[in-house]
């Protein structure tokens, strides 16, 4: 059975071969041993920190192939941007200017420099290897974020936000950093992307020009791009925005790529999402043509994932089946959360 579950350090091997798989592109899963040591120890100890309001913790999510032990995916919860680091990003705005002179007004879009996510609690690091790209495995990946956020409410802000991938060409060239970031920061989009994931984004503040950006005096190519998610990334915009995720003119520093947001407890998945005691099992067989649904279960160090049927009962409560509750690693009568899949 395909499980979620959070991060262990034994998981090491695995993570870093998910973390070459990834690479390049995925820059919050750098394939560095060492730094993903630190990933993970960083997840352990949020999870077992007892806290009062959302901080800086961090909750690394993988799943897990049961039947292989093997890991195939990664997603990550950042519970409260800006705490330890500034958080930028562009808002991209409409100016108008008119001259009575000669009778002429003039619409232009400008981008300015932010801090409007800081606070804000960040869904990122959504990897899932090729050979498991089906059978819903991207959406149980995706949404087993928000049944966590549901399931421990008090670790997380009201509002949420996902950056995406930005466009750039067969070469991995952005138009948009080579239009405008590169003249700042004498650096490849990868290398200045990358950096800024192992080392912090105060560089931005130190280089990146704090007036005003007129998007008319950038180059047609970097200008179509604003706003643009890379063509691989176009289902992952789908996905949110089915979610409730909603683009408010936030766009990212590096390539221009949209970034959206939303309220935590109007994601689709959260309102949609029930909690209800396992009363007993079910046979498999019994289940066969019903609907499948989204199953999470357990305290915050045991927290599980997967998908399954199940029989909801006249008071409420549910019945699964037993391999849904081996997977789970829980018994009657254990609570459950779950939504439809």
């Amino acid at each position: 059975m395909i499980i979620v579950r959070p991060v262990e350090i034994t998981d090491i091997d695995y993570l870093m071969e998910i973390a070459l798989a990834a690479s390049p592109g995925m820059t919050t899963l750098p394939p560095d041993r060492e730094s993903l040591e630190r990933k993970i120890l960083i997840s352990s100890k949020s999870i077992t920190s007892t806290i009062k309001e959302p901080g800086s913790e961090v909750y690394l999510l993988v799943m897990e192939d049961t039947d292989t032990g093997k890991l195939v995916g990664t997603a990550s919860i950042i519970a409260k941007l800006g705490m330890d680091d500034q958080f930028y990003s562009y808002k991209l705005n409409k100016q108008t200017q008119y001259s009575r002179q000669i009778n002429k007004k003039v619409t232009v879009e400008t981008l300015h420099l932010t801090n409007h996510f800081e606070g804000f609690a960040e869904v990122a690091t959504l990897y899932l290897t090729d050979a498991y790209r089906k059978n819903g495995n991207g959406k149980l990946l995706a949404r087993s974020r928000y049944l966590f956020m549901a399931q421990f409410r008090e670790r997380f802000p009201d509002n949420v936000m996902a950056d995406l991938r930005g466009y750039f060409d067969e070469n991995g060239r952005s138009p948009f950093w080579e239009a405008l970031g590169r003249h700042f920061f004498d650096m490849s989009y990868s290398e200045a992307d990358l950096y800024g994931a192992l080392n912090g984004n105060q560089f931005i503040a130190d280089l990146m020009p704090k007036h005003p950006i007129y998007v008319n005096l950038l180059p047609i190519e970097a200008r179509d791009v604003i706003g643009r998610p890379n063509d691989q990334g176009k289902p992952a915009l789908a996905m949110l925005e089915k979610e409730g995720f909603r683009n408010n003119g936030q766009v990212d520093i590096f390539d221009g790529a949209p970034s959206v947001d939303a309220h935590i407890d109007e994601l689709k998945t959260i309102k949609d999402s029930h909690k209800a005691r396992v009363s007993g099992t079910v046979a498999a067989m019994a289940l066969q043509g019903e609907p499948e649904y989204l199953v999470c279960a357990g305290d915050i160090r045991s927290y599980r994932v997967c998908i399954s049927s199940l029989m909801i009962e006249t008071d409420g409560s549910v019945l699964l089946p037993q391999t849904a509750l081996d997977a789970l690693k829980i018994g009657i009568p254990d609570f459950i959360r779950y939504c439809a899949s």
